[in-house]
């Protein structure tokens, strides 16, 4: 059986309101909690055969944090 998993990205930063939504990087917060999600993932054996993500940065930086955390810690 297949299995869909919907992530949605960690918070996102405001300290530059004069950036468009799509610019927006991880606040501290989010970069702190994103890894967090991934250790989750590998405890509860959620591992991904693929990917699909939007390319706004928040999103992609969510991710890159996820899959390192994947990644590094023992299965």
């Amino acid at each position: 059986m297949l299995t869909l998993t919907l992530l949605r990205h960690a918070k996102s930063s405001w300290d530059d309101e004069t950036l468009p939504d799509f610019d927006r990087p991880l606040s501290r917060r989010g970069e702190r909690t994103a890894p967090l999600i991934g250790s989750y993932m590998r405890l509860h054996g959620i591992e991904p055969e693929l990917v699909l993500c939007s390319t706004a940065r928040r999103t992609i930086e969510t991710l890159e944090l996820v899959i390192a955390e994947l990644a590094t810690a023992p299965k």
